[in-house]
């Protein structure tokens, strides 16, 4: 994508199967959180995630065509993590740890 390209934001998807519908269903929360009507779904999980990148990209455009509140969108990173960590960081911490526990076997009573 060129730098002049417009880009929608990057918004949270939640997407779950659902039994009733027989489908994966897509939730966008920061959409649901200012009043739109934020759902998709799919028979795949592919599928599903599609829908929704389509959908925030409709929504995007819609609210800034008609003048309606854009939501902000969530990062991660803003909550999750504490100051200089990534998810490489505490992926490689993780490994660590279970590299250190299988080492060192719980005794058997």
């Amino acid at each position: 994508m060129t730098k002049s390209a417009k880009q929608t934001p990057r918004y949270s998807m939640l997407i779950e199967w659902s039994d009733l519908d027989q489908a994966y269903i897509v939730t966008l929360p920061e959409w649901e959180a200012v009043g739109a009507l934020a759902n998709a779904h799919g028979a795949t999980y592919a599928e599903a995630a599609q829908k929704g990148q389509e959908l925030i990209a409709f929504l995007y455009e819609a609210a800034q065509h008609g003048g309606d509140r854009i939501p902000a969108p969530a990062r991660f990173d803003t909550h999750a993590y504490a100051p200089g960590e990534t998810a490489e960081s505490i992926a490689a911490e993780s490994e660590a740890l279970a590299n250190d526990i299988a080492s060192h076997p719980a005794p058997h009573k």
